[in-house]
């Protein structure tokens, strides 16, 4: 199912444009789950090419090609050895954020799982870019997707990183809302695993049916449990950590766009994450906004003309953003909406929606439904 195993590039050497390298910050996890499975990761490593002097888990850089080589050897290594663990759920078991503290004080002192989501646009840049994590709500229920950027180098090899993912997704969910059921389901993209042991402990893993071959790798859950309010919340803690984490992704991106102009402020990050977690704010004026931001008014008048971007016009995107978003789903009625992103009146809401997409709330509605 793999697929046979290519000779990976070496850590930290130079590699052709179309071959990704990414941090090796996770190196912690995969020696505690190579010991876990009896994998000599050190044979492994040097079998792969790659010099040990370049492990340093905050600096080294690793070649797309070789870690997916790496994590198939790792596989075939565990069954040799008739492991107790599948390594891919061995592997996101261990996943811990040692190198991105922050992150890890973000997500556990979040006040809800929704609030905590917003650290699945961070993940990404952060260990791996060509990952792609999407939370969608339909209905009663919501899904987290996974996708890449990039095709298989190794036939299939997305397949085990794509498990690993969704076992560490899960094993947080669960450790923040201090219970197993998510009341819902997994299905990923690459056929069942022909031994049965394998797919059994999925099924205990995940307390939830698995499917393969399915369209989609993703997670089906409870929606009602995005605003489940958590018992580690901590907002003071949680907006300080936010901030260091914003301020950290985009140091590590490119600072400036490919037309050289500034990148995004992590000032307007702030107050549009600030506005999607107290969407109250959108009807409440400058002032509320800064005071939730402890700025005087002024202040943050002035350092919002600086990035320039107008109060309004921050209102506009992310009313229109959200607008989008919660008419996917349908309990929501068009005047609720309208009265949670601050309209005065439905009339008003549809107004503008109409300005900003061409057609009515109701008619965007019918197409999602038409087009899910």
């Amino acid at each position: 199912m793999a697929g046979p195993l290519r000779t990976p590039s070496s850590l930290n050497t130079a590699s052709p444009a179309s071959e990704a390298t990414l941090p090796f910050i996770t190196l912690s996890s995969w020696v505690r789950a190579a010991r876990q499975c009896g994998i000599d990761l050190a044979r492994v490593l040097e079998e792969a090419g790659i010099d040990p002097r370049h492990l340093n888990p905050e600096t080294g850089l690793i070649s797309r090609e070789a870690l997916q080589h790496i994590l198939l050897r790792c596989i075939e290594e565990a069954r040799l050895h008739g492991a107790a663990q599948h390594f891919p759920i061995a592997l996101g078991q261990a996943f811990a954020f040692e190198y991105l503290a922050d992150v890890d004080t973000f997500i556990t002192t979040s006040a809800t799982l929704r609030e905590a989501a917003r650290s699945l646009d961070w993940i990404p840049p952060l260990i791996n870019p060509l990952l792609r994590l999407s939370l969608s709500e339909h209905g009663r229920q919501a899904r987290l997707c996974l996708a890449y950027d990039a095709p298989d180098h190794a036939p299939g090899a997305n397949w085990a990183f794509a498990e690993a993912t969704f076992v560490t997704l899960l094993k947080f969910t669960r450790l923040l809302l201090a219970q197993p059921d998510l009341r819902g389901r997994v299905t990923f993209r690459h056929l069942a695993h022909a031994d049965s042991k394998v797919h059994g402990a999925f099924q205990a893993f995940f307390g939830a049916p698995v499917s393969f071959g399915a369209e989609l790798n993703a997670l089906y859950f409870d929606r009602s449990l995005l605003d489940l309010p958590l018992h580690g919340a901590f907002p003071l803690v949680n907006e300080q950590a936010a901030r260091r984490v914003s301020q950290r992704v985009a140091e590590q991106t490119q600072p400036t766009e490919p037309t050289g102009t500034p990148r995004r402020p992590l000032l307007l990050e702030e107050m549009e994450a600030l506005l999607t977690r107290k969407p109250r704010l959108l009807g409440q004026g400058l002032d509320a906004l800064a005071q939730e931001l402890k700025l005087h008014p002024r202040t943050l008048q002035r350092r919002l003309q600086e990035t320039g971007y107008s109060h309004s016009r921050l209102l506009r995107e992310t009313r229109r953003r959200l607008a989008l978003q919660w008419l996917q789903d349908p309990s929501l009625s068009i005047e609720a909406i309208s009265a949670q992103l601050g309209f005065t009146s439905r009339r008003s809401f549809t107004l503008a929606f109409t300005r900003w997409q061409g057609h009515s709330p109701n008619k965007h509605r019918r197409e999602v439904a038409r087009f899910p």
